[in-house]
């Protein structure tokens, strides 16, 4: 803040106060002597006349110049404490914006802890017939929807009078088989959704959408059917809230117009236009 006139001169006028004083001082002796003289006088009564003019004349000069010293003062006090405030307004801003750096440093850094688990989780997988591995990593992922898909025919033929009923129970035959291997998998792409949601970050979308890209569309898939099972159901207003099914080829869905409809249409995102509406 600028300094004013007084803060850069105040010690000048200090002094120039200071001076005046003297000055006011010597004109009241000098006028005093000028009008009675020069001579001491031994009478009480005299000195008790001079002590009242002096002290009256120069008392309130003096007083006057204290008044004008203090104000000053005053002014330069409160010029202070009006930069103090400021100062730690600012220091307090400072500080807000530098929590807040730090509290989304410790965050992405979780994030991206998170996020490089799950590549070595989907990694680690692998299929075997005997002692041969028929799939690995990201492909495995395929070969389990393709199951999926197999374990919902009897859904698909009918043999359900309840269509959501029949994708119940083959997806639950789907899991038992497969829990070992995706469950784990599930677990932890919904803690991954948790940790963003639970966060004091302004822009959530962000890093779903982050999330979002590390997903093919067998994994989009898998975890569709999951979300609308009872094992899914913490996961799937995640999933509404946060678009996980944007990037979703709705054309792998058994069965796209009917299946669609189990979730809000928020869980599809940009693609929300294309989704059939529940009846």
């Amino acid at each position: 803040m600028k300094e004013t006139f007084i803060e850069r001169h105040l010690g000048k006028a200090m002094i120039g106060l200071g001076i005046l004083g003297f000055i006011l001082g010597g004109l009241v002796f000098f006028f005093y002597w000028s009008a009675f003289g020069y001579s001491f006088s031994k009478d009480h009564a005299i000195w008790a006349q001079f002590g009242d003019y002096v002290g009256g004349v120069l008392g309130s000069g003096f007083a006057l110049l204290a008044l004008i010293a203090l104000l000053l003062t005053l002014r330069l006090q409160s010029r202070e404490l009006s930069n103090s405030s400021t100062e730690l307004r600012n220091s307090a801003s400072a500080l807000s914006e530098q929590s807040q750096s730090l509290s989304l440093q410790n965050f992405e850094n979780r994030f991206f802890n998170m996020l490089s688990l799950h590549q070595q989780i989907v990694n680690g997988m692998d299929l075997r017939r005997g002692r041969d591995v028929v799939a690995s990593g990201r492909d495995c992922l395929k070969t389990f929807y393709d199951r999926l898909q197999t374990a919902f025919k009897p859904a698909l033929s009918g043999d359900f009078t309840d269509y959501k009923e029949g994708l119940d129970k083959g997806y639950e035959e789907f899991y038992k088989k497969h829990s070992h291997e995706l469950g784990h998998y599930f677990r932890y792409i919904y803690r991954i959704l948790k940790f963003i949601d639970e966060s004091q970050v302004s822009d959530k979308q962000e890093y779903s959408g982050i999330l979002r890209a590390q997903l093919s569309n067998p994994e989009l898939a898998l975890l569709f059917y999951n979300g609308i099972t009872w094992r899914g159901s913490k996961m799937k207003p995640l999933a509404e809230k946060y678009a996980l099914f944007e990037n979703l080829e709705l054309t792998v869905l058994v069965r796209e117009n009917e299946d669609s409809t189990f979730y809000n249409v928020s869980a599809f995102g940009d693609q929300a236009n294309a989704v059939s509406k529940p009846g």
